[in-house]
């Protein structure tokens, strides 16, 4: 099992991801996407899907408000947050970015 991070190693992680916030309630991470249009959401979806499959790490991803997307990770089998969601969070990043 992944060994969970301490708030502060979550913070200084996200500190260079403008947007991703921790909730130490829930324990994941998560943010929040828009784009024009419902086919552009759907395909970053579909992007993001690919990534978590090679990574075998999978957020909940929801489309809401026809062209906007939120993503929350958390490492279930730690309950809680760990490398295997900054990893994720960064390929996210990347992948908007490019």
């Amino acid at each position: 099992m992944p060994d969970l991070l301490s708030d502060g190693e979550i913070e200084k992680a996200l500190k260079g991801m403008d947007g991703w916030s921790h909730d130490d309630v829930y324990h994941w991470l998560f943010k929040d996407f828009s784009f024009d249009n419902f086919g552009s959401a759907v395909t970053f979806v579909n992007r993001i899907a690919e990534i978590a499959e090679e990574m075998n790490h999978h957020p909940d991803i929801l489309i809401f408000a026809y062209s906007s997307v939120k993503i929350t990770t958390t490492t279930h089998d730690a309950n809680g947050i760990t490398n295997k969601d900054i990893a994720l969070a960064e390929s996210i990043e990347i992948l908007i970015s490019g």
